[in-house]
């Protein structure tokens, strides 16, 4: 029996499936029974009573995440998450510390099979198109579409930029050893190394969806960036661009698989690994990982995939397939 103290994680749509075990919920410190660990919400200020009750008690403490090919609809809508990853070491976005992910990464040792089976996700997930959430369309809307593709048809010697805003105060920026100045700092790099290149700013979905707010969206309209507030499918973005700057955004990874140049002003968990250009060093990393390697212990080890029919744990093939038909059956695709 695992034990947690948030109710969001307990009413968690398959949860024990999950975890491969049951977990009850306790709203005190003072729980009164024995436990074979502590589940919490990564390392975020709500998961700080879990960590205490795991640490008094000599308990493990179970990092909680979503995972990277989460659902179509967004989780602060209350969409059910077809993956999670679980950590017991740390969390992947937090690089102030070891992770399971990083120790995945480190210790990288995949058969010819293995690596085959990650280049056929990564070929799966940019045919179906797919990201963390697959709700927004397929396009480019209004005005910006046509500005977007005019200017790329047009010359053929044109290049566009994208620098990737998020959420203000996400957990994944300061475990990510950044901060509000390295997004000034990002956008200002993006600018000078590009001076003839449009710089198109993308809003995080859920600062689009009114649920939170970003970084860059006035300092954007200053410097005269186009920004891309509209609700669109990453991939439809990704296709009209030549680099993409980030901090420490899983968009990053994303155009990695896009086969973009792709620069980190944070440290997330695919920097360090000579994928990207980082303007961090973490020194438990700088080995060099292929991308199938990255996306192998990420994608397929480090995550978990469940079937939203029978709550039963599923795999990456199965779930890709899920989220296309979903999606479509949605309108979305």
């Amino acid at each position: 029996m695992l034990l947690t103290f948030s109710q969001g994680i307990k009413r968690i749509s398959g949860l024990t499936a999950f975890l491969g075990s049951p977990v009850q919920y306790r709203y005190s410190l003072h729980a009164g029974r024995h436990y074979s660990g502590v589940v919490g919400w990564g390392f975020k200020p709500t998961s700080v009573k879990a960590q205490a009750y795991a640490k008094k008690h000599d308990l493990p403490y179970i990092a909680l995440e979503d995972g990277f090919l989460r659902s179509v609809g967004l989780g602060v809508n209350g969409a059910p998450g077809r993956s999670m990853v679980l950590d017991f070491t740390g969390i992947y976005y937090d690089a102030t510390k070891p992770s399971d992910l990083e120790s995945l990464i480190l210790n990288a040792n995949y058969t010819s099979e293995q690596l085959e089976r990650a280049c056929a996700a990564i070929a799966l997930i940019k045919t179906h198109r797919l990201s963390k959430y697959n709700h927004a369309p397929d396009r480019c809307p209004g005005s910006i579409r046509t500005d977007l593709k005019s200017k790329v048809k047009s010359d053929v010697n044109s290049e566009r930029v994208l620098v990737v805003d998020q959420t203000y105060g996400d957990a994944s920026i300061e475990l990510g050893c950044a901060d509000a100045a390295s997004f000034e700092r990002m956008l200002l790099k993006a600018i000078g190394d590009n001076p003839d290149a449009e710089v198109v700013v993308k809003t995080h979905p859920d600062v689009v969806a009114g649920k939170k707010q970003g970084y860059l969206h006035h300092l954007a309209l200053q410097l005269g960036c186009t920004l891309l507030s509209e609700d669109v499918n990453p991939w439809a973005i990704l296709d009209q661009v030549n680099k993409v700057y980030v901090v420490t955004s899983q968009l990053g990874f994303e155009a990695l698989m896009a086969g973009k140049e792709v620069h980190c002003f944070g440290m997330p968990f695919y920097a360090g690994w000579g994928l990207t250009t980082d303007l961090l060093i973490c020194e438990r990393r700088g080995h060099k990982r292929s991308l199938a390697e990255v996306f192998y212990a990420a994608y397929i080890e480090y995550c978990r995939y469940l079937d939203l029919q029978d709550f039963t744990l599923s795999n990456i093939e199965n779930t890709i397939a899920a989220l296309a038909e979903e999606r479509g059956v949605n309108g979305n695709s």
